[in-house]
């Protein structure tokens, strides 16, 4: 009975509950990017918001009810014809991002196209303005206040080696050209802009355009960097992936603290998240080696789990069931959704001192020693869709997942507990 009773310690209680569909919608064209979800109008009432492969922006409401539609395609003439893939020319490849950049209260929608148009609408889906840049835009549009005067700015990057700045109209303030093309959406940290580019640089520049810093990776930088204070402290750090297959870790000022080696490409943003409870932030995320990672503040590897195929779109930390512990979600281009145990679950590789475990009480430390196992990721739910998932973004009201699958598909996936 005590070596039982240990044993369910180590390995964790088992979950009760299931995810089940709740609605699917289908948009009939292809998915490129996760799902956004927000409050556009500040009543309460969630919309999904989603771009598509042809240019189309959809609002969904929490039932899969189309409020708008906006179609984003450009027209071209036929010379510009025989330069561009017809299917793909107005092609969305990032989520949507919200802010109210008028101040009336209500939310704007602000996207780039592979096109180079930037829009910006309001919450009932009408173009409020939009700017041409001269390449494509296919990392996300951040919307910060970087130079503090209280007003936001609209900050993306261009396949014609441009970092671009515009004010909440769409009115160019400044632009500054690199060395590559930028496919990487910036992210913000005080005054200063940081980001990657495709021959595998990341870039930290002033709001004026000086450049403080480069970090130099060996492949391209496609992921969004994040911003956390991972040792509790008053320092921040930059944690950003690249395509040669590392997660970096670097200071301030732009010096390598750590990097961590994975067998594929990283191609999204982290998540950070304390998921031991040792007030310290841990980085979760997903790479084309098939796996999912929780690496710790050091760089040491906590956990991974390993899926079918890539996991490309960015992980989700939450918990989904209310339960006081945190779940990790991640979709795979396998087809799957799956929701990982946050701690993850210690292996016996064999169980040491029979005798000494049998007078044991079950606690986890007495118990085993590094020797005697291994830390692994632990499925608690998974989820099958019709096609490579894109995407997920979650209505925290309601803790239901929305899945976007490249096929066209949206679906909402929500916990549902054990009936008795």
């Amino acid at each position: 009975m005590k070596i039982t009773f240990g044993l369910k310690k180590i390995l964790g209680r088992e979950k009760e509950g299931l995810l089940r569909e709740k609605w699917k919608f289908d948009s009939k064209n292809t998915l490129l990017a996760p799902p956004t979800i927000c409050d556009l109008k500040n009543t309460g009432e969630k919309n999904i918001l989603f771009g598509t492969k042809e240019g189309k922006i959809y609002s969904l409401d929490k039932n899969s009810n189309i409020k708008w539609i906006f179609d984003a395609q450009e027209q071209v003439d036929q010379i510009e014809i025989m330069f561009l893939d017809v299917e793909s020319a107005n092609s969305i490849q990032a989520s949507p991002n919200i802010y109210d950049l008028t101040g009336d209260g209500r939310k704007e929608i602000v996207f780039g196209t592979e096109m180079g148009v930037v829009y910006a609408l309001n919450s009932e889906g009408k173009p409020v303005w939009k700017f041409k840049a001269e390449g494509s835009i296919r990392g996300g549009v951040i919307i910060k206040d970087v130079d503090g005067d209280g007003k936001p700015e609209v900050i993306f990057g261009s396949g014609d080696k441009n970092l671009y700045i515009l004010n909440a109209k769409g009115k160019l303030i400044n632009k500054f050209e690199v060395d590559e093309s930028i496919e990487s959406m910036p992210e913000v940290m005080d005054d200063k802009i940081i980001f990657g580019t495709n021959n595998g640089k990341i870039h930290c520049i002033s709001f004026e355009g000086e450049e403080i810093w480069t970090f130099k990776t060996k492949d391209k930088v496609l992921a969004q960097p994040v911003i956390g204070k991972l040792f509790g402290g008053d320092e921040r750090y930059i944690i950003i992936g690249s395509t040669d297959q590392y997660l970096y870790t670097l200071d301030e000022q732009g010096a390598l603290i750590w990097k961590f080696k994975t067998e594929g490409a990283i191609y999204s943003k982290a998540a950070l998240a304390d998921i031991n409870n040792d007030k310290k932030l841990e980085i979760i995320f997903g790479s084309c080696d098939n796996k999912v990672y929780a690496v710790d503040s050091r760089g040491e590897k906590m956990w991974s789990y390993e899926t079918n195929f890539w996991i490309v779109a960015p992980v989700i930390v939450s918990d989904i069931d209310d339960d006081g512990n945190l779940e990790i979600i991640a979709g795979s281009y396998d087809h799957n959704l799956y929701v990982l145990d946050a701690k993850g679950n210690y292996i016996l590789d064999y169980v040491p001192g029979l005798a000494g475990v049998m007078q044991q009480t079950g606690s986890y430390s007495d118990i085993t020693t590094s020797e005697a196992g291994k830390m692994t990721g632990k499925k608690i739910w998974q989820y099958q869709t019709e096609g490579i998932i894109v995407g997920c973004a979650m209505i925290d009201e309601t803790k239901d997942i929305i899945i976007n699958t490249q096929k066209g598909y949206v679906n909402n996936i929500g916990y549902e507990k054990k009936r008795d």
